[in-house]
C-alpha cells in the first residue's frame, strides 16, 4: 500500500505563488511556485522534467528584494495524462544547494505563513 506523498514529506509546505525563472542543460524556463518548504518546491507545468534532473533555478520571496539563486533535483514528476489526479501536471524540486542565507530567507517565509 503506497503512503500519501504529504504524510513523507520532512518539511511543511505552504502554499506561494512565485515566479521561478529554471534551466536543464540548455533549457531555459519560467514558471510560478505552487508551494514552498524549506526542503524545496512544487511547480506546476504541463510538461514536467524526468526525475533526477538537475536544475539552476532562481526566485524572491515576496516582499524580499534578494534573489535566491540555488540549484535542485526533480524528485517527481507528475503527468496528468493517466493519472488519477485529472488536471495535476508538475515537478516536486528538491533544493540541493542553499546558502545558509536563503535558507534561513525560506524558514522566515514558511513560518509567516504557517
Amino acid at each position: 500500500m503506497e503512503s500519501n506523498p504529504s504524510e513523507r514529506r520532512k518539511h511543511q509546505r505552504v502554499p506561494a505563488r512565485i515566479l521561478i525563472k529554471y534551466r536543464s542543460a540548455d533549457q531555459f524556463f519560467t514558471d510560478y511556485i505552487q508551494n514552498i518548504s524549506r526542503g524545496g518546491i512544487f511547480v506546476p507545468t504541463h510538461d514536467p522534467l524526468p526525475e533526477d534532473t538537475r536544475l539552476e533555478i532562481a526566485f524572491a520571496l515576496p516582499e524580499c528584494d534578494r534573489l535566491i539563486i540555488t540549484q535542485g533535483t526533480v524528485v517527481h514528476s507528475i503527468h496528468s495524462e493517466g493519472n488519477n489526479n485529472v488536471g495535476l501536471s508538475g515537478m516536486g524540486i528538491q533544493f540541493r544547494a542553499l546558502s545558509e542565507a536563503d535558507q534561513q530567507l525560506i524558514d522566515t517565509y514558511v513560518s509567516s505563513l504557517s
